[in-house]
Order: C-alpha cells, then sequence, then structure tokens
C-alpha cells in the first residue's frame, strides 16, 4: 500500500443523529463508544438499546484505544473504485479492551499482522477526512504460535451465550403447551390497552350475521397465550419475541378453550436466541394460529 490514503476519492459515513457522537470524536481523533448504565456493558456499534439487557439507558464513554487483532483479510480487489489505488491493504476485526468488536482499517501490511497481536488507536485521514484506524502495538507481538501462512489461527471456542438465563439453554426439540378458556372480559382488557373496537368483538347480533357467526376475540388475545408460554414455560423467564411470522386461520370466540403450543427448532449456542414453532387449537383440535417465531432470553439469574 504506497498510495496516500488522504486523497482516496471514497465515500464518507453516513452520519445520523444516534451515530453523530461517534463521527464527531473520529473526526478529533478519538474513539468514542457506548456504555450501558443499566449493566454496565460496552456497546459497538451504535444502538439505541442495549444487546445485552434491552435497557436504552446508554450513554457514550471515550475508549482507551487499545484492542487485539481478531481476525484480518488482506482486500486485492475493493468493493469501491475509489479504493483501488491503496489496494491490496489490510481491514480487521479489532477486539477492543472493552469488550466489543469493531471493524476497522489496519495500519500496516499483511506481513506485520497476526491474529491475537495487541493494537492501538491510529486516527488516519482517508479520503479526506480523519477515521478510526488501528496499527500493531510498538513493540508488541503475538503471544499465540503462527500457522503455516504467518498468521495466528482463530480461536474455535464458542462462546457460551446462555450463561444466567434462569431455565438454561433450552434443548431442539423441547416443546410447552399450556391451554385457557377466553372470556369476554379479555375483549373488554384489550380494548382498554389498544382501543381496538371492532364491532365483530361486540356486537353480537352483527358478529353473528357475519362470515364468523359468533362473537370473537381479537387476534392479540389468541396469540397472548404464546406470550405467556415463552415467558414462563419454554425458553423461560426473561423471554420476548424478536420476529414473528404467524398466520391466524380460524377465529377464536368467546368461551372457548384453547392450547398454545411451542416448540423449540433452532438454538443460538453464542447467543440466547431460539427459533421456535407455534401454534394455538381450539378445543375441537382446529389450527387458529400456526408460524414461528426467533425470541431472546434475558439472563436474569444471580451470580
Amino acid at each position: 500500500m504506497s498510495a496516500d490514503l488522504d486523497l482516496l476519492k471514497t465515500p464518507g459515513p453516513t452520519v445520523t443523529a444516534l451515530t453523530a457522537p461517534f463521527w464527531q470524536a473520529a473526526a478529533e481523533g478519538r474513539l468514542l463508544i457506548q456504555s450501558c448504565e443499566a449493566c454496565g456493558k460496552a456497546v459497538f456499534y451504535p444502538r439505541p438499546i442495549c444487546p445485552h439487557c434491552w435497557s436504552d439507558r446508554l450513554a457514550w464513554r471515550e475508549a482507551s484505544g487499545r484492542g487485539r487483532l481478531k481476525s484480518f483479510s488482506v482486500v486485492h480487489k475493493p468493493g469501491h473504485p475509489g479504493w483501488l489505488p491503496a489496494a491490496p491493504y489490510v481491514v480487521g476485526l479489532v477486539e477492543l479492551e472493552e469488550g466489543p468488536t469493531m471493524l476497522s482499517f489496519i495500519v500496516a501490511d499483511e506481513a506485520a499482522c497476526a491474529v491475537g497481536q495487541p493494537l492501538v488507536l491510529a486516527p488516519t485521514r482517508i479520503g479526506g477526512r480523519l477515521l478510526p484506524a488501528f496499527k500493531p502495538s510498538a513493540g508488541a507481538g503475538s503471544t499465540r504460535q503462527p500457522n503455516h501462512r504467518g498468521n495466528t489461527p482463530m480461536s474455535t471456542e464458542t462462546k457460551d451465550g446462555w450463561i444466567g438465563v434462569i431455565k438454561g439453554r433450552p434443548q431442539v426439540g423441547a416443546f410447552a403447551e399450556r391451554s385457557r378458556r377466553t372470556r369476554l372480559e379479555d375483549i373488554e382488557a384489550f380494548t382498554e390497552m389498544t382501543g381496538d373496537r371492532n364491532p365483530l368483538h361486540y356486537d353480537k347480533a352483527l358478529a353473528e350475521a357475519s362470515v364468523f357467526g359468533k362473537l370473537i376475540v381479537q387476534g392479540g388475545v389468541t396469540s397472548g397465550i404464546l406470550n405467556a408460554l415463552v415467558a414462563e414455560d419454554l425458553p423461560g423467564p426473561g423471554t420476548v419475541f424478536l420476529e414473528v411470522g404467524w398466520k391466524f386461520v380460524k377465529a377464536v370466540g368467546v368461551d372457548e378453550m384453547i392450547t398454545g403450543r411451542v416448540e423449540i427448532k433452532e438454538v443460538r449456542p453464542d447467543k440466547p436466541i431460539c427459533k421456535i414453532e407455534t401454534s394455538v387449537r381450539n378445543e375441537a383440535g382446529d389450527i387458529c394460529l400456526t408460524g414461528t417465531a426467533t425470541v431472546f432470553t434475558v439472563p436474569l439469574a444471580r451470580a
């Protein structure tokens, strides 16, 4: 890499209200990351909510500027033509001293890089702007044995993301069910929360003359039993929905017994995230709701 990085015609960062403090500090040669005031963990990239405990109490803190090279790649064919004069160059995953990992330009040639080696912040002018970059720490080499390419093999050990989860890591194939009878009070409570006053839930004569032939409860009442299942039974306390893909197949009426079921289909070992299969059936065994969901379980167990 012999090109003057400051003269590169590269696109600049997209600055938003959320990321503005980061980029302002970068222009001053500093590295800011977020810190959660609820759980104390450092966060990067910038987010509105802590990915560790889901708190919105995130504050900006100046990072130490120290880290280690977790992995790196030599770029010979850049994705943007503005980088062509600099190729080949090195980009790497930098594990910051505070914990988070960030992708960064590495101010060094391939021969000077080794996975696991200490790095220090090296703000560098690239494309007419000062940006965060890292370089090998002076006088510090990697403490790991290099592989045949001269690089240190990256650890294959997987972090256990289920530490602190009250019921522990669930097994694929595990399932849970629970049943309840719907009531007119469910409709009233849901209306109080949401303002949903659809006549199909309140006007008996109109509802009986409709395609449903009866008063029906809101869809949120039907799916609500699944909230109880994931939060109480499987995976258990601390579980929230990240994504749902539900199809409401059959309406549920008042005074009907419904049974919800969840089954674990996939479990991430590094994070407390599961993909589950979900269903709600009526007392005749007809499917009323079916689909899949992704859930996250917040670690709540006290050490």
